[in-house]
């Protein structure tokens, strides 16, 4: 849209000089102007919330206010802390950072690998020896899937998880980038969607992300469970699925998707946009004494 309002404006001076006396002033002071307004455009497209959308998320149960604008989409939800992804995030006997509890459902494992019988893979040496080898759906496509390395460490990574209506609603796939604040205390953080979520659920990051926003990063007990969060996720943004970034990279890229869709002037003026809270009951995340045994994501 921009650009073709630089166009139309190119035209239009061009046509102008070619009826008029001003066709005498060097081709540079056309330039200049043409310059002066296209970027007084870019402002009041980083100043303004244009291409903005009110699309909601279909859940089962019910619609999740959200926000699209331009190629971005945005909505507002608390955070459950994520452990997923972190060679100590489960092992025997509640060892891990989250209750091995939530890595179980029906009777079997869920976000650890595990061997054909079933059962969970242990660590059998270095530093976490004896936990579980705890998984992330974004991983290295040439680790070996027993190995702790291969997967997305929730200690390190900023990343959030997202459930499966969202990325089938909006096209976002994993490893897209996203740009995550803390309306409370102003902190964000620039993020990774590593993570399928379980259905009718969203709101969640990672213990690197949690920090990030000046959050408790408790996977037990940490987060927020109220709208103070706001995500901003940019579809078709990332590497695809099997190949992972490291924390600069995400930095680096998610700077740059942010830059391009408008920065901080076109998030504050879209936030003037954002749908009535209480809209939706999906605003409450699980909180640390409901979540126990939450739904298999990937199923």
């Amino acid at each position: 849209m921009f650009l073709t309002l630089v166009s139309l404006l190119a035209r239009t001076v061009t046509q102008y000089t070619r009826t008029t006396t001003m066709k005498k002033l060097p081709r540079c002071v056309f330039a200049a102007v043409i310059w002066a307004v296209a970027v007084a455009l870019a402002q009041a497209q980083q100043n303004s919330c244009a291409g903005h959308e009110t699309a909601d998320i279909q859940f089962e149960a019910q619609t999740f206010p959200a926000q699209k604008i331009g190629d971005a989409v945005l909505f507002h939800a608390g955070m459950y802390v994520d452990a997923d992804g972190a060679p100590n995030a489960y092992g025997p006997h509640n060892r891990g950072l989250d209750f091995t509890a939530n890595a179980v459902r029906g009777g079997r494992f869920l976000s650890v690998a595990t061997h054909p019988d079933g059962k969970p893979v242990i660590q059998r040496s270095g530093r976490f020896k004896g936990f579980y080898v705890s998984t992330t759906s974004l991983l290295n496509a040439a680790g070996s899937p027993t190995a702790s390395g291969t997967y997305v460490d929730a200690r390190k990574i900023p990343y959030i998880v997202l459930p499966p209506e969202f990325t089938q609603q909006f096209g976002v796939a994993l490893g897209d980038l996203a740009m995550v604040t803390n309306r409370k205390n102003g902190k964000s953080s620039f993020a990774i969607f590593a993570d399928v979520g379980p259905h009718g659920k969203i709101g969640e990051g990672s213990v690197a992300l949690a920090r990030a926003l000046g959050l408790n990063d408790d996977p037990r007990y940490g987060g927020t469970g109220n709208s103070s969060i706001a995500y901003l996720v940019f579809p078709k943004s990332g590497l695809g699925p099997g190949r992972l970034r490291s924390e600069k990279e995400i930095k680096t890229s998610g700077f740059n998707a942010f830059r391009r869709w408008g920065g901080a002037r076109r998030l504050r003026a879209c936030s003037t946009h954002e749908p009535e809270i209480g809209r939706s009951e999906h605003r409450e995340i699980e909180t640390s004494e409901n979540r126990t045994n939450r739904e298999d994501p990937r199923h």
